[in-house]
């Protein structure tokens, strides 16, 4: 399995939620923030299996398993 930053990933992707594989549809950067400084990545995916929506948010620096 292949490792990508979140920041790196693109629409089509297939990463791995709670251990339930999903396919990446929307990927929004927003800018550093003031009180944490970080940039954040918001991830809107589709389930493989029962095509349910999850949305997730991670540092733009977090790894994910790619497939």
């Amino acid at each position: 399995m292949a490792k990508k930053k979140a920041s790196e990933l693109k629409e089509g992707d297939i990463i791995s939620i709670y251990g339930e594989k999903s396919v990446v549809k929307k990927i929004e950067t927003s800018g550093k923030g003031i009180k944490q400084g970080k940039v954040k990545c918001r991830i809107e995916t589709e389930s493989l299996g029962d095509k349910s929506q999850k949305v997730i948010i991670r540092l733009a620096d977090d790894i994910l398993d790619v497939e």
